[in-house]
């Protein structure tokens, strides 16, 4: 019966300690560049024109316009070609397309599955 007086107190003792909380993650440090993306996106030339769609993907027009590289939110880059000629202005490959036709501005898949809104961001070099 002693043991159990002394149980007691000793588990309130214990449950009233709190236990320290863990030290934040510390951020992981930035990946280095890596030269052969740069070199290729180098390559590519000045940006002529920017803009962002939806669900956190990315279109830069680049070589004077004939290139849309594609910045896609699962970390891809994708570049499609120019189709010259072409009213609205597009640029398409590998089933995708990106459409230019005054205020509207879409990225989309070829067969009509996805359609991605787009807007200007002013980024342009």
């Amino acid at each position: 019966m002693n043991a159990l007086r002394l149980l007691i107190p000793a588990c309130l003792l214990l449950a009233a300690c709190q236990a320290e909380p863990p030290a934040p993650a510390a951020e992981p440090a930035p990946s280095a560049p890596d030269p052969a993306r740069e070199a290729e996106l180098s390559a590519d030339g000045d940006v002529v024109a920017s803009y962002t769609c939806a669900e956190g993907n990315r279109v830069e027009l680049v070589r004077d316009g004939r290139v849309a590289r594609l910045w896609l939110s699962d970390g891809r880059i994708i570049r499609l070609g120019e189709m010259a000629g072409s009213q609205p202005r597009t640029w398409s490959d590998v089933g995708l397309r990106f459409i230019i036709d005054g205020d509207f501005i879409e990225l989309s898949q070829s067969n009509g599955e996805r359609n991605l809104a787009c807007e200007p961001d002013g980024q342009a070099g």
